[in-house]
């Protein structure tokens, strides 16, 4: 008797140990499947970030994604340097895309330099000529590099990656080759930059007639010329932050009191680039982060 008791004892230490054994090993396993669920992408925290160059009186940006770099524009031959520091800095090597939104020597400076020293897979230009030497140094480079070219003009899309790029302008010919600009609309989740180059009025209409898409961050077109940004324009496109690309006490009266005033009225957030150096915007997709060098 005393034999059966101490066996019944022994069963039931055993069946205690493993049922606690089965417990620790659930507890394990769920702890394991929350730690590393299958439904969240490897890259849930990538994001892009854009820089908007300060060079003075003139257009950069430099995009980063996590599929390629795009430049937006090269500044002034004098804003080379800067260029290339920031380009350096962010260990940026390549480019998928170079815009080079109008051949105007403050949009399309440093552009040649650019090219030689970087290796760019693609540049997107508009059907536009200019008769100077910038421009002929810069087409002579793109010949030299090899780059394959896109026609810059309204109804284009292109990808880098989960990121969008659809072309809104040029919608036809213009006389002006402000109006020639080819304004860029990137898009990454639900986030939204434009960039509108120096387009003016008469591009703007255009664009208003096709179409344009409310964004999230607008970089002001022609350095906040009142020739530029008009109210039915503004009011379509929708804001919430704005980014003017301007030289310090630059002789054009840049930023224009009108432009700035229309931004205003609509409760746009303003960031200049001769007030705050170079402005840098992250998006993850759906939120915004802001940094300002000064």
């Amino acid at each position: 008797m005393k034999q059966s008791k101490r066996n019944r004892k022994w069963l039931i230490v055993a069946a205690l140990c493993l049922l606690l054994a089965a417990v620790a090993a659930a507890i394990f396993f769920a702890a394991a499947d929350r730690s590393a669920p299958d439904d969240i992408p490897a890259d849930a925290q990538a994001q892009i970030a854009v820089h908007f160059v300060d060079v003075g009186e003139g257009d950069c940006a430099i995009v980063e994604t996590p599929d390629g770099n795009i430049l937006i524009d090269a500044g002034t031959k004098q804003s080379e340097a800067a260029i290339r520091r920031c380009i350096d800095d962010l260990g940026i090597t390549a480019f998928a895309y170079a815009i080079f939104t109008h051949p105007h020597a403050d949009h399309i400076g440093s552009a040649a330099a650019l090219v030689e020293a970087y290796p760019i897979d693609s540049v997107v230009m508009p059907n536009a000529v200019s008769t100077s030497k910038t421009f002929e140094k810069l087409v002579a480079a793109i010949e030299e590099k090899d780059c394959r070219v896109i026609e810059g003009k309204a109804g284009k899309h292109l990808t880098l990656g989960a990121l969008t790029i659809d072309l809104l302008a040029p919608c036809k010919a213009y006389d002006d080759l402000n109006n020639m600009s080819v304004v860029v609309l990137l898009t990454y989740g639900n986030g939204t930059f434009l960039f509108t180059g120096d387009a003016e009025t008469l591009s703007e209409t255009d664009m208003l007639e096709n179409g344009v898409p409310p964004c999230d961050v607008l970089k002001v077109g022609h350095h906040g010329s009142s020739t530029s940004s008009s109210e039915a324009f503004i009011e379509a496109v929708s804001p919430q932050i704005a980014v003017i690309s301007v030289g310090d006490g630059n002789s054009y009266g840049h930023p224009h009191a009108s432009t700035l005033d229309r931004l205003e009225a609509h409760d746009v957030q303003i960031y200049r680039t001769d007030l705050c150096g170079t402005i840098t915007i992250t998006c993850d997709g759906t939120q915004f982060g802001i940094e300002t060098e000064k």
